[in-house]
């Protein structure tokens, strides 16, 4: 190399060149991948809006509880905890907003935007819903589009932008119900699309089922089909004295299997034949429709309507809820067949005797004088001195 300087200039020339072009390539390519791809952290503000939440961020002081009104900024990775006496509202930074229900656990995983304009990035919003209900309404993107995710213990979520929806996980299923957009569901490498006004189950380890209306049963086993586990069955004696006890037993009545009430022998005693269920969830937001169901039979009864307080009648159906005021209320259905001494008969309904009646009530988010917030727990039984009653199914469909 020392005899021969030019072979080393060329080649310094050379190596000089090609770094030149190396960083004449390179450095736009890289300010080029940088303004389509960087991202920017984004945060959250959460606010309590019933009793006291807790919010725990993933680096900080440990949870810091909220109460009534109070609010916070957090960033990704924070987790919200409701219990069951609170609830909470997260409103994203694209303005997509999530309620969080009372018993709901759910994390924020990820929160990203692209940092410039022309990224073709979307805006990020990724969480898991550890335990509980939420409500998720997006946001129409008017920069970039909008990916938002929900996973679960169960299967994962997508949500379209401009949507309403609710996720919840409990029961070792998680639940997908759209009101307005669709919602691509994943589990067990298979996808469904639930449309507008339409609902998914994935139970643990299968894929997502197919979807159907939005409307649901919130009662368990209505079709009262053996076993009766969901219900608990007891006799309620009352007040004055009685001993004898009615029965309930699972009888065919021309052709239709159904749960008969019955009791004789009460000797002017009153007693209360019941199958009660403890439902205990919030009625969905938003809700339409709640109405109650039942295919029902009254064979006799021992007491002339329902009886001179309205209170005894052959067959009842009583829905205990809490209002929007947090007080609890009921709704009542009795029915009868006939009324000789002419009792009042408030809450009841005359049917034919011995034939089979398919009832509907009105919708009781329109026709209680305030609107019921929480189910509680419903009861279906016969009342009075003696009755012989059935019911076939018995259903509390929201929608």
């Amino acid at each position: 190399m020392r005899g021969k300087p030019e072979r080393t200039a060329w080649a310094i020339l050379l190596t000089a060149f090609a770094l030149f072009v190396f960083l004449a390539v390179s450095i736009p390519l890289g300010i080029r991948w940088y303004i389509r791809y960087s991202q920017t952290e984004r945060h959250a503000t959460v606010e309590s809006l019933a009793g006291t939440i807790v919010v725990e961020q993933p680096v900080g002081s440990g949870p810091v509880p909220l109460g009534k009104g109070q609010s916070m900024v957090v960033p990704e990775g924070t987790v919200v905890y409701a219990d069951e006496t609170s609830e909470a509202v997260v409103t994203f930074y694209d303005h997509s907003f999530m309620r969080v229900f009372s018993g709901a656990v759910v994390r924020l995983e990820r929160l990203r935007a692209p940092r410039f304009s022309g990224s073709p990035l979307p805006a990020t919003v990724e969480l898991n819903l550890l335990a509980g209900r939420v409500r998720i309404g997006t946001a129409l993107a008017a920069g970039p589009a909008l990916s938002f995710g929900i996973t679960t213990v169960f299967g994962d979520v997508s949500l379209a932008e401009d949507g309403s929806y609710a996720v919840e996980v409990r029961d070792a299923r998680t639940e997908v119900t759209s009101y307005r957009g669709h919602a691509d569901v994943t589990a067990q490498g298979r996808t469904v699309r639930v449309a507008p006004r339409q609902r998914t189950q994935v139970l643990e380890g299968e894929a997502p089922q197919v979807p159907v209306g939005a409307a649901r049963n919130l009662i368990t086993n209505g079709e009262l089909q053996e076993p009766l586990d969901q219900w608990r069955v007891f006799n309620d004696q009352g007040t004055d004295g009685g001993e004898v006890d009615g029965r309930a037993e699972m009888v065919i009545d021309e052709g239709r299997e159904a749960v008969r009430l019955s009791r004789t022998g009460g000797q002017g005693n009153h007693c209360e034949t019941i199958l009660e269920q403890t439902i205990d969830e919030p009625i969905p937001d938003p809700a339409t429709s709640l109405v109650v169901r039942a295919t029902v039979k009254v064979k006799t009864q021992g007491l002339s309507g329902g009886g001179y307080l309205a209170s005894e009648y052959p067959l009842m159906i009583r829905v205990t809820y809490r209002d929007v005021y947090d007080s609890e209320a009921e709704w009542v259905q009795g029915f009868y067949y006939e009324n000789p001494q002419g009792n009042p008969t408030t809450y009841g309904l005359q049917i034919s005797r011995d034939r089979w009646y398919l009832f509907e009530s009105a919708n009781l988010l329109e026709s209680l004088p305030i609107s019921p917030y929480r189910i509680i727990k419903i009861r279906v039984y016969a009342a009075g001195w003696d009755y012989d009653s059935l019911v076939s199914d018995v259903s509390l469909i929201v929608e």
